[in-house]
């Protein structure tokens, strides 16, 4: 006797899709971030080969960069919050 689709499985088929979901839309974002980049590199001079040689280290940055303005903004919004 087989047992029917239960709430365990379907909760284990929906974080596996999910994942997956997760894990394109995280490609998408990158790819379409690196491409902004290299245009931007491009249209100021710069050559593609030395654009894939930094980008790396341009990507890190950018990362860099978006933690220290989210950790700015959510201080602002602490000091808003904690003003009476």
């Amino acid at each position: 006797m087989t047992e029917g689709y239960n709430l365990e499985q379907h909760e284990e088929y929906r974080a596996k899709v999910d994942a997956e979901e997760a894990a394109k839309e995280q490609a998408r974002v990158e790819k379409a971030e690196k491409e902004t980049a290299r245009r931007a590199w491009v249209n100021d001079g710069g050559s593609e080969s030395a654009f894939e040689k930094q980008w790396p280290r341009l990507r890190d940055e950018a990362r860099a960069d978006r933690v220290k303005s989210a950790d700015q903004r959510a201080r602002e919004a602490q000091r808003e919050t904690s003003r009476i």
